[in-house]
């Protein structure tokens, strides 16, 4: 399979229910469309010591790691400080990030100085789309957790995360999952390289379970389609979407 990604949301906030999470969702959206397989989506507290744990262990086991959250000027404002700390580096203030702010807000509080704080030997990624860039640490991209901002920002870099694209089929079935579930089975069996979900829905006249098959090998996928049509009676089926 192609390259593997995992997301931290970082905040208090997202835990106690008082803000709810979006950027997760459009990350494994984006993520998907650009061939990439999202393996984990982690939801942690303000802790600095959480935040040093969950990067370390999520940047040694997939490729790609999205921070969002914690990055502007209060006292719960850690996730700079916790990736400097799961990796043994200095938390220090980058010229080009200080001058930036500097040149939009005049001299800086000790709190806004924190915007232009990176893990050492981070990079400083920018285009002409970005009022602020975005600071990556290895293979650690840190974004803001305002979902407009992430999301102008993850559109500005995601061609760094192309990879041969996933294909994908939906197949709409009016039958329960338990009367499909052996064709499943055995399609998962044959077919090693194709991933197969199994979603019902409930109080829909039209379709009680939608099956998808994803797959990077077109052919596989074509077979694998067949297996799965010829399991289930043709008046079960009711549309296929690609």
């Amino acid at each position: 399979m192609g390259k593997t990604a995992g997301i931290i949301i970082i905040g208090d906030e997202i835990l106690s229910g008082k803000v709810q999470d979006y950027n997760s969702f459009f990350m494994a959206q984006e993520l998907w469309s650009h061939g990439v397989r999202l393996c984990r989506i982690s939801i942690i507290s303000d802790s600095i010591d959480e935040i040093a744990a969950e990067v370390r262990t999520l940047s040694e086991k997939f490729d790609f790691v999205f921070t969002s959250g914690g990055i502007g000027p209060t006292h719960d404002d850690v996730t700079i400080a916790g990736v400097s700390r799961g990796f043994d580096v200095r938390t220090v203030v980058d010229a080009s990030l200080r001058e930036q702010l500097e040149k939009k807000q005049g001299p800086l509080s000790p709190e806004a100085m924190k915007m232009a704080e990176v893990p050492e030997g981070a990079e400083i990624l920018n285009d002409e789309t970005l009022s602020f860039p975005l600071i990556k640490f290895r293979n650690v991209f840190i974004f803001p957790g305002i979902p407009q901002l992430l999301r102008k920002k993850f559109l500005a870099v995601e061609k760094m995360f192309d990879e041969p694209l996933i294909h994908l089929k939906k197949v709409y079935l009016n039958e329960s999952e338990s009367k499909i579930a052996p064709v499943l089975n055995e399609i998962v069996r044959r077919y090693i390289n194709v991933k197969i979900g199994s979603y019902p829905v409930l109080d829909n006249t039209e379709y009680m379970v939608l099956v998808t098959l994803e797959s990077l090998d077109k052919t596989t996928l074509r077979e694998a389609m067949t297996d799965l049509l010829n399991g289930v009676p043709d008046t079960k089926l009711m549309r296929i979407e690609e």
